[in-house]
């Protein structure tokens, strides 16, 4: 069974697509994102969050519910994308690349899968690096069956796309993305990658202890450290404030203008309308 956390269609109250919108799914363990830019406006005009029940694990019948209660899905759509923010995933330079030696690190770090694809995206870097990654055959399966066309990438590699060309980063960078049940962590120093991982988390505790022992990581404390936050914060009572207090400087990832549902943060809704940037 899924829920449907958030449904909105901004000012409208039915909300209608466009043959030549982009179409945009993020598929993660706990939760799907379904958004709709205008190819006219350049705007997100819709966004759908479905939380997933662990109970069910078949991508079947999950994908199916979503569809049944989404204003989003069915009509055929000019761009379509699928993002998979899945944690099995690792970023390695070019020159480690291959078929055979993406699925031996993969197996290596997270077991062996033989129901599982590997797939690869190229991030936009001055060094050659991609992410590499796994997807169940079941759901490519199912993709192919319903979507059809479609272009497909890592929510690392987009991350990454957009914060390795940034300019002018602090010397000590950590990017803190939360979402329903996870929430990712990127640690840049100099301007160099030194670590992208997704982690699991049941208290806003759990999110400080990991944000504070990556920092460390870094040779520099948390009060040298610019951390930059985004995603589903509203639910983590004090979170915000525990962060500001343990950290040099804390700014919210915010998109100029973006709309959003009124009860929510301006960047609550931050990561995903950037998948479509």
């Amino acid at each position: 069974m899924v829920h449907k956390l958030i449904g909105f269609y901004g000012d409208l109250h039915e909300y209608t697509p466009q043959r030549n919108d982009q179409l945009a799914i993020e598929i993660g363990s706990h939760q799907i994102v379904c958004m709709v830019k205008n190819s006219s406006t350049g705007e997100i005009d819709a966004i759908e969050l479905y939380q997933i029940d662990q109970s069910n694990t078949d991508w079947s019948d999950i994908l199916f519910e979503v569809k049944q209660n989404s204003k989003i899905l069915g009509p055929t759509y000019s761009d379509c994308f699928v993002f998979f923010n899945i944690e099995e995933a690792l970023v390695l330079p070019m020159t480690e690349m291959s078929a055979t030696a993406s699925a031996d690190f993969l197996s290596l770090v997270y077991g062996t899968d033989d129901r599982a694809d590997t797939k690869f995206d190229r991030i936009n870097s001055t060094l050659p690096t991609v992410t590499i990654y796994r997807i169940k055959k079941s759901l490519s399966e199912l993709l192919d069956r319903n979507i059809v066309i479609f272009k497909i990438q890592h929510t690392y590699t987009n991350i990454l796309n957009d914060v390795l060309n940034r300019e002018e980063l602090p010397p000590v960078f950590l990017k803190l993305i939360v979402y329903q049940n996870h929430f990712i962590l990127v640690l840049l120093k100099n301007n160099q990658l030194q670590l992208i991982q997704s982690y699991t988390f049941h208290h806003a505790d759990d999110i400080l202890y990991f944000a504070i022992s990556v920092a460390n990581q870094s040779g520099a404390s948390p009060l040298q450290t610019h951390l930059e936050l985004s995603g589903m914060i509203d639910p983590l009572t004090n979170l915000l404030d525990q962060l500001k207090k343990t950290f040099g400087i804390v700014s919210l990832d915010i998109i100029a203008n973006q709309s959003k549902p009124s009860n929510y943060s301006r960047c609550t809704l931050t990561p995903f309308y950037k998948l479509l940037a």
